[in-house]
This record gives C-alpha cells, sequence and structure tokens, in this order.
C-alpha cells in the first residue's frame, strides 16, 4: 500500500527547494539575504524530515529502511557525481583556459582532492558544492544504523542539544567572518543535529501534537520574522540569525506532521513530493550554464541580478520535472 504523503511537508520542501538555488544565485539587497536564510532554514528542514523518518518502534523493521534509504541516496549521489564530474571535464575541455585545464588535470591527480570529496563532499571543483549535501546524509544514515540497532536512544537526547549548539554557535561563525563554509556545511554540523532533532520530534510526537494550531502558526511567524530581521540587521559583524531557522523549520515541520491531512496548494504539493530533490541536485549546473550564455552577450548587472535568479528558478523547476518523469518511468518499467 503506498505511503500516504504530507500535502504540507510537500509543499514547504518545494518553498525551501527553491529557496536553496537562492543560497548560491542571491536575488540583491534585503530580498537576497531573505532568500538565503529561507535556503539555510531549508537544508535544515530536509535533514529534519530524514530524521523523522529514522524512527520507529521495531528495531529491525527500522534497520531494514534505514538501509534502503542508504542505498537509494547513495545511488543517487553516485550518478550525481558522475554527472558534475563529466560535466566539469566538458567545461574544462570546451570552454576553460589553458591554465584552467591544467589546474583542473592537477586536481585530478591529486589524491587529497578524493579524500576531501569522501570526508567532506568537497565537489567545488567540478561545480558540485550542494552535493555535499547528499555525502553528509549518508553518513547520518550510517550513524542512525547504529543508534536504532544498538538501541541508544539515550544517547540521542545526550548529543541533541550539544550538537545543536555546536551547530548555532559554528554556523554563526561562518556566516560573520571570512572562512571555509566547509566548517559548517558537513555531517558534523550542517546534518547530524537536525537529524538528531527529528528523530526526537518523532519520539515526541504525541506531546507535540498537542501543541494548539495558533501557537504552532504564531511560533511560525515570530521565528521567520527574527530570522529575516537578524540576517538582515546584524549585530556588529555577528548573525545571530541561526536560532531562528532552527526554530522556523522545527515549528513548521510539527505544524506538517499535526495537520498532516491538510493541503496548502496540491500543485506545488506535487512538485515538492516528486521534485524537490532533483531541484536541488541539477540547479548548480544551472547557474554555471545560464550564467555563462547570459552573460557572453548581455550583461546589464542591474538587472540580471534579479532576472538571473528567477530564470534559474524556473530552468530547475523545468529540468527537475523532466527527471523526475523519466525516473518515475524507469521505475515503472523495471516493475
Amino acid at each position: 500500500m503506498q505511503e500516504q504523503r504530507n500535502g504540507i511537508i510537500d509543499f514547504w520542501k518545494f518553498i525551501f527547494a527553491i529557496g536553496v538555488i537562492l543560497v548560491h544565485i542571491p536575488l540583491p539587497g534585503a530580498w537576497g539575504n531573505i532568500g538565503t536564510a529561507v535556503g539555510v532554514c531549508g537544508v535544515g528542514f530536509f535533514y529534519l524530515i530524514s530524521g523523522y523518518a529514522c524512527y520507529g518502534p521495531d528495531k529491525n523493521v527500522m534497520c531494514s529502511k534505514i538501509m534502503k534509504r542508504f542505498r537509494r541516496n547513495g545511488i543517487i549521489t553516485i550518478i550525481a557525481v558522475a554527472v558534475y564530474f563529466l560535466f566539469a571535464v566538458i567545461m574544462a575541455k570546451f570552454f576553460g583556459t589553458r591554465q584552467e585545464v591544467l589546474l583542473f588535470k592537477q586536481y585530478l591527480r591529486n589524491p587529497m582532492s578524493y579524500v576531501r570529496m569522501i570526508l567532506l563532499g568537497d565537489f567545488e571543483y567540478i561545480y558540485g558544492s550542494a552535493l555535499w549535501f547528499m555525502v553528509a546524509l549518508l553518513y547520518c544514515y550510517l550513524i542512525f544504523y547504529a543508534i536504532v540497532r544498538f538501541e541508544l536512544k539515550k544517547l540521542v537526547y545526550v548529543l541533541t542539544p550539544i550538537l545543536l549548539l555546536v551547530r548555532i554557535v559554528v554556523d554563526s561563525y561562518v556566516n560573520s567572518f571570512p572562512v571555509s563554509w566547509h566548517i559548517s556545511a558537513n555531517v558534523i554540523v550542517g546534518a547530524l543535529p537536525m537529524m538528531l532533532l527529528g528523530y526526537v520530534i518523532a519520539d515526541k510526537k504525541e506531546s507535540l501534537c498537542k501543541i494548539s494550531n495558533p501557537v504552532l502558526i504564531i511560533s511560525c511567524i515570530v521565528s521567520a520574522a527574527l530570522m529575516f530581521l537578524a540576517v538582515n540587521f546584524k549585530v556588529g559583524r555577528i548573525d545571530i540569525s541561526q536560532p531562528f531557522k532552527i526554530l522556523c523549520g522545527a515549528s513548521i515541520f510539527v505544524c506538517g506532521i499535526k495537520n498532516s491531512g491538510r493541503h496548502i496548494f496540491k500543485p506545488v504539493e506535487k512538485l515538492g513530493r516528486e521534485d524537490s530533490l532533483y531541484i536541488y541536485l541539477c540547479h548548480f549546473i544551472i547557474i554555471v550554464l545560464l550564467s555563462g550564455w547570459i552573460y557572453s552577450f548581455y550583461y546589464n548587472e542591474k538587472n540580471l541580478s534579479w532576472q538571473l535568479p528567477l530564470l534559474v528558478i524556473i530552468v530547475s523547476i523545468l529540468a527537475a520535472r523532466v527527471i523526475s518523469l523519466i525516473v518515475r518511468a524507469m521505475t515503472r518499467h523495471r516493475a
């Protein structure tokens, strides 16, 4: 029997997938800061969903489900890396300067390049910066397999507040000072705290669902407002928006769980359900292609700062829809 979908969560999966695009190609000014905040909040939201799905009463069933998710996402990750690698080779061969080609060859010959890919999800040199998310997710599935297999629920409750605090401190530092974004975009800081929180939400679902809808909605609105204020009006140099991003994502998530039978807008829910992952995976290639193409014949920084992000969003949605239809057709054919 097909699993019943949660329309509200599917709706927000689409919204947050668009937000992730705006992290990598932001709109100008305050709108750009808001879009970036939505995207960062969205990354946490996706990890909340994954952590929530790792909870269940039957240890053996959950271990099987976690490993099934690990294998599925592992295959998707391998395919995505292969596509980005091929894209990088084509870009270097046909559009790169001699110096860029030499640097690319040095990168491929350096064993540390592959170590950074495996350990950090560092795929920047093949245009795959967003792929860190998938690598971190795979590590988290292995961690959760151990948590479920060895019944380490008590450890989850010890680690969750500690790692959430680590996430807040490290992410605030990265957003405030010119340091590598890999310090926060990794399994320990970027992924595991939110997946642990999703697991805790699943464990406390009955109690959390007793919270009234008005309270949840107020929590969503207030935390979102504070998040947007924090990213636009920093306290000195420090970005203090991270706690509000976590609270906003968690409030929306709990609200979705409590109202699982309701819908916001079904066409958008369908896109979130079927296409959000593919939007995430393909948008960086689309940014590179559209940026290079548009800037080759038309350059007006003021206009393009608004037009290019919106164009990338549209093309990413269309590309993801095509990918989704192909995958679904292949799945049906195998079945």
